[in-house]
């Protein structure tokens, strides 16, 4: 069996089919196809873009493009954040695009740069939006005016004689570089662009849209975060002009990442596909982890990656301490690939505390508040009570007293056994009783208690079924963690090799290992 191996967060230089865990290559095979078989109209279509959110393999798949279009296209690769310090980003392009060809001479390149230079000299103070009173969208203008307040008084060409000179030296360079047996057309792919300042963001593209485009054979694929350039949009614009209008204005043609409701291939690298059985509850291991994290809304490649690295990590410090009878319960029972031990509730209780340590770490701390969590409960109980404050005291108190924070501190051993099994019961108390109060309480301990409003809705086991109990305004991933626990809860703990961890230790393990 192959061991599990660390993942990078880098975008794949060499994509094959063997690292190809998002499905990327189907969709730039497409995006390939599309390009050749259109360069006619490149004299008229110039800008592509590709929408993608942070993280979901955009640089990846231009990366894929780039190499495989090498034969068709002279391909140039800007990653805008490495020059975001630069005070005119799309001066920068030029003289990236300028200085990546050998074969243009000194005074081609000397000429472009300094026509360039001139047309973009004060672009960010020139660029504003023609806002229409009609549908179709804001469009990009220039004003002149603020070029010619940044041109220098002994400039002998004025701006509208520089941007025809511009013209003329890009058309010049086009040339150069696609004679004799060169591809005749240019592609030039821009990256990283969710990582610069917005203001830099929209300068960039507006003179793209503005100057790059008066060549004839070079086209502009642009690896684009909507939200990234929504809000750079609402930085300078405010609510005045609308993301997507603006997006269209400035682009021909827009692809989409791959949605990614199938991480399996990449699950896969972590998690081996032995048969998982728990009642009703089952399937192939790597299958019913990727379905936990589709259910959970955490499907984002680049963190998904990030916490199965982490994942990867606790499961060799297990490994190197599993014969040490010091550390023996310092790690819950998780699965290891070629380890025929593992607990899956315990496994998807630590990938759960993963995610909220690295990107919600509030309720991560949260998590460790016990008064916060009394609070929780008897607002549960109040809301669903027309009682006297009394009598709902009174419950709460008995609902307490009756599991002890057990869902906090007991071993998840004893407290599984207790649940199923019944044992250790004190007093003689009634099992349904207990089972519903410590699954109740259990429930309680993963709600941050933010933004969640108590609601009507029909019980479980005497309380409320979680999906209609709590109306939350803003649907986190202890909510739907919570919510999956609920519907697969009692399949989930029919396993009999549940460790002596406690969720109390959680805390404390993710903290000092990782």
């Amino acid at each position: 069996m192959t061991k599990p191996r660390l993942l990078s967060n880098l975008p794949i230089e060499d994509l094959t089919s063997e690292t190809d865990y998002l499905g990327i290559i189907d969709k730039g095979d497409l995006i390939k196809a599309f390009l050749i078989g259109n360069k006619d109209q490149f004299n008229e279509i110039k800008m592509f873009s590709l929408y993608g959110e942070w993280g979901s393999g955009k640089s990846s798949l231009m990366k894929y493009l780039e190499k495989e279009l090498k034969s068709d296209f002279n391909t140039f690769f800007f990653e805008a954040w490495e020059f975001e310090k630069d005070e005119n980003l799309a001066m920068s392009l030029l003289e990236f695009i300028t200085s990546k060809n050998i074969d243009i001479t000194e005074e081609l390149y000397s000429e472009i740069l300094k026509y360039g230079g001139r047309i973009l000299r004060g672009l960010g103070k020139s660029i504003k939006m023609n806002i229409p009173l009609y549908p179709n969208g804001p469009g990009i203008e220039l004003d002149p005016s603020a070029f010619v307040q940044e041109l220098s008084k002994n400039e002998e060409l004025t701006f509208y004689n520089a941007l025809e000179k511009f013209k003329t030296e890009f058309r010049r360079f086009e040339d150069k570089i696609t004679n004799g047996e060169n591809p005749k057309y240019n592609i030039v792919f821009i990256d990283d662009l969710d990582r610069c300042e917005p203001e830099q963001v929209l300068n960039l593209l507006s003179a793209i849209k503005l100057f790059f485009i008066y060549g004839q054979k070079t086209i502009f694929f642009c690896g684009i975060d909507k939200k990234a350039v929504g809000q750079a949009i609402k930085t300078k614009y405010g609510e005045i002009v609308k993301s997507n209008e603006y997006l269209e204005k400035i682009f021909d043609v827009s692809f989409s990442m791959p949605e990614h409701d199938d991480v399996l291939k990449l699950i896969s690298v972590y998690f081996d596909n032995r048969e998982i059985k728990l009642d009703k509850f089952e399937g192939k291991l790597n299958k019913k982890i990727g379905e936990f994290f589709i259910e959970m809304k955490f499907t984002n490649p680049r963190r998904l990656k990030k916490i199965l690295n982490k994942y990867l990590i606790l499961s060799n410090f297990k490994t190197v301490l599993k014969d040490n009878p010091k550390h023996e319960n310092s790690i819950p029972n998780i699965f290891i690939n070629g380890d025929n031990e593992g607990n899956f509730f315990e496994t998807i209780l630590t990938l759960y505390f993963l995610c909220l340590y690295e990107y919600e770490r509030d309720s991560f701390e949260l998590f460790n508040n016990m008064n916060l969590k009394k609070q929780a409960l008897k607002l549960a109980v109040e809301r669903f009570h027309s009682h006297s404050q009394k009598e709902i005291s009174s419950t709460v108190t008995n609902i307490v007293d009756a599991v002890r924070f057990e869902a906090y501190t007991l071993s998840l051993s004893s407290l599984m056994g207790r649940y199923v099994k019944g044992e250790e019961l004190r007093g003689g108390q009634d099992l349904t009783s207990y089972r519903r109060n410590i699954k109740f309480y259990f429930f309680i301990q993963f709600i941050d208690g933010n933004g969640a409003e108590i609601g009507s809705g029909r019980f479980i086991d005497g309380y409320s079924e979680f999906s209609s109990y709590y109306r939350v305004t803003t649907k986190k991933i202890d909510y739907f963690f919570s919510s999956y626990l609920v519907r697969n809860f009692d399949n989930l703990i029919q396993q009999d090799n549940f460790s002596n961890f406690s969720l109390s230790k959680y805390k404390d393990m993710i903290e000092k290992l990782l």
